[in-house]
């Protein structure tokens, strides 16, 4: 399904707070009065090329009727800030992921599928593929493509039930690394047989 659509981030260690150190008396800094006194504006930091992405893709991702169907806010939100820390920004540069760049290729027919638009590795689609498996109920996901294509809700459910994961992560893969163009990518010959066993009643066993 190519017009749908790591780990996850680990938390920092926490930074023990410091004692406030005081600063050293001045002769000119107590002599200095209001009018001398050194305005400094504060200005925020430039966001950097990681933080302009993220929030590019969530714009995108949640401006899109289609995708927000079969995903959840929360999920996508998990994906848009969780996929480019996969990669170093000295990376990001070297394969030219930007906002502009990423918007541009999100509104082609691969959508999220990074594979088809730069050249990743295949590490970095390993990582993307596990940051994706933990952002999203993709069994879900399934269901509710599966229901956006006629199928009738308890048998989408069945379906999706019959997926093994390593067919779930197939449907990532489809989804953000590679658009194989068969729907839910290498997994459509599973779905296809669940499809059949579900629509036989066959109580087929739920994978785990």
């Amino acid at each position: 399904m190519s017009r749908a659509p790591s780990v996850p981030a680990t938390q920092a260690p926490a930074v023990q707070p410091t004692e406030a150190v005081e600063a050293p008396n001045s002769s000119s800094t107590d002599d200095a009065g209001p009018d001398n006194a050194v305005q400094v504006d504060e200005v925020d930091p430039p966001a950097s090329n990681r933080q302009e992405l993220s929030a590019t893709f969530a714009e995108l991702v949640l401006a899109d009727a289609l995708v927000t169907t079969f995903m959840t806010r929360p999920e996508i939100i998990c994906l848009a800030e969780g996929a480019f820390a996969v990669f170093t920004d000295d990376r990001l540069d070297e394969i030219g992921l930007n906002p502009e760049s990423f918007a541009g290729a999100y509104r082609q027919p691969g959508l999220f599928v990074f594979g088809d638009w730069f050249d990743i590795s295949d590490r970095e689609a390993f990582d993307l593929e596990n940051l994706a498996l933990g952002c999203v109920d993709w069994r879900n996901f399934v269901v509710q493509v599966l229901v956006a294509e006629g199928e009738p809700m308890d048998r989408a459910q069945c379906i999706a039930s019959q997926i093994s994961v390593d067919g779930l992560r197939d449907v990532v893969r489809d989804a953000m690394v590679v658009d194989t163009g068969e729907g839910f990518g290498e997994a459509q010959d599973e779905v296809a047989s669940a499809l059949t066993a579900c629509y036989l009643n066959a109580s087929p066993v739920e994978v785990s």
